[in-house]
């Protein structure tokens, strides 16, 4: 009885689906109707037939098929998915298709009505076995033939359908890839120009971010050799951390870099270090929102490193006192609203100072 039932409701879910699909989506508010009407129709379907390859698995109606029990679920539960997907696809097909996506022959049979064929292949032989133990135990030819035609059929679109799929995605992954390639060579070569084109007279903060260890080693180079090129490069880098908002720029220099005279650096850097964490408390304090501001912009984890490398074998040189006092910045009581924020830089900052202990 059951079998007969989500037959019947298959069969209306079917009969509206390819109604709706026998034309292409109209635009404004039918258009949503439409998209309503085609998820209740596919939902429907993909219920009720589910349903009904529940029922036939529970009731056997496939143990002529000369599998172990688990196989054959697993059978009758991926024919399921492809009869599904068979059905479905073939009717949008119909009236949605590009050119050169999948092969050409899922729209010969979609224009061919497989959406109406196809499933008489196979429900018609269900209904059969549903109302037939003799056929169930052993079913004739004509019952089997349009069965397994049909999921063979099933299968095929299943399996084409895969084939497009992955070969999109490749297609679409080396479209990407070319497009990123594409625009790194283009970058690559803007940041070269940039540093050609960079006279003597120029602000020199125009091609510091150029000179990190991060940049291929061409352009870091060239902007490192036009930095040199200019005879008070050393003294408008200290004037740069003393005086300007520019100090992130000499961090991404002094990077990696090396300085002829880096005991010239060691007070400039701890005034730098000092005023970021006077920036940060002022910030803390009078934000109005703090969730997508983590001082990264501030190139600490930059500016560490280079003391690390460089400056901290200076005689003298003591850089814990000006860090402290930036991690104190960080830990300024925030805003009620605020207390669940967490600043990235905080961790970097401790481990730092972890590591150089008086």
């Amino acid at each position: 009885m059951l079998g007969n039932i989500l037959l019947v409701f298959i069969t209306l879910a079917l009969i509206a689906f390819v109604q709706l699909t026998s034309s292409p989506a109209p635009g404004g508010d039918r258009g949503v109707g439409y998209a309503f009407a085609m998820i209740l129709y596919g939902g429907a379907l993909f219920l009720f037939s589910g349903l009904l390859a529940w029922y036939a698995g529970k009731n056997g109606l496939f143990n002529w098929a000369p599998l172990a029990p688990q196989n054959r679920n697993l059978l009758i539960f991926t024919g399921w998915l492809a009869f599904f997907f068979a059905v479905t696809l073939s009717g949008m097909f119909r009236s949605e298709w590009h050119p050169g996506e999948l092969p050409q022959f899922l729209k010969w049979l979609a224009d061919a009505q497989a959406a109406v064929w196809l499933p008489l292949l196979v429900l018609v032989p269900l209904a059969v076995f549903i109302n037939s133990e003799k056929q169930v135990a052993a079913p004739e030819l004509w019952v089997k033939i349009p069965f397994l035609a049909g999921m063979g059929i099933c299968a095929i679109i299943g399996l084409t359908m895969l084939f497009g799929w992955f070969r999109a995605s490749a297609r679409q992954n080396a479209e990407q890839a070319e497009y990123h390639q594409q625009r790194e060579q283009s970058q690559h070569q803007h940041h070269l120009d940039k540093i050609a084109a960079h006279q003597p007279e120029d602000p020199l903060v125009n091609i510091l971010s150029l000179t990190g260890r991060y940049h291929d080693a061409d352009v870091r180079n060239a902007a490192v050799e036009k930095v040199k090129s200019r005879p008070d490069w050393e003294a408008e880098l200290i004037r740069l951390l003393n005086d300007t908002e520019w100090q992130s720029y000499v961090y991404q220099f002094i990077d990696g870099n090396e300085v002829p005279h880096p005991e010239l650096f060691v007070e400039p850097i701890n005034r730098s270090i000092r005023r970021t964490a006077a920036e940060i408390r002022s910030r803390i304090t009078d934000a109005n929102d703090l969730q997508d501001w983590h001082f990264e912009h501030f190139s600490i984890e930059r500016l560490l490193r280079a003391i690390d490398e460089q400056f901290s074998k200076v005689p003298g040189a003591d850089f814990r006192p000006a860090m402290l006092e930036l991690l104190a910045a960080l830990k300024t009581p925030k805003p009620e609203r605020f207390k669940k924020v967490e600043f990235t830089l905080t961790p970097i900052v401790e481990y730092w100072l972890r590591g150089n202990k008086k």
